[in-house]
């Protein structure tokens, strides 16, 4: 199952994210939540430590001119590489980051 949500700012995406992801998680289900969001908050709603935050990489490459995607396509790899094991056994992952004023 996959599921995705979107929707305007400030109405509740990354709380109904976090919620679905460990509940799912304390059933059995193996989750993957991904945070695509420029200004990542699903982390500290899904109960991940702001240590373990700050030291995740995003898999979306934002050096350079161009933002660009892992060339190793494989998805446990990718998994091993950017995953983050986080309560409930979630693993997060984090599609970007703002690094810097005008980057994002």
């Amino acid at each position: 199952m996959r599921i995705g949500i979107s929707g305007k700012g400030g109405v509740g995406k990354t709380t109904l994210s976090a919620v679905l992801a460990r509940s799912l998680a304390r059933r059995g289900h193996p989750v993957i939540a991904v945070d695509c969001d420029s200004d990542p908050n699903l982390a500290a709603n899904i109960g991940v430590a702001d240590a373990d935050v700050a030291a995740m990489r995003p898999f979306l490459d934002q050096r350079g001119g161009a933002r660009t995607v892992p060339a190793e396509r494989d998805p446990q790899v990718l998994l091993d590489r950017y995953g983050h094991e986080g309560p409930d056994g979630v693993t997060l992952l984090l599609g970007a980051r703002v690094e810097r004023a005008g980057s994002g």
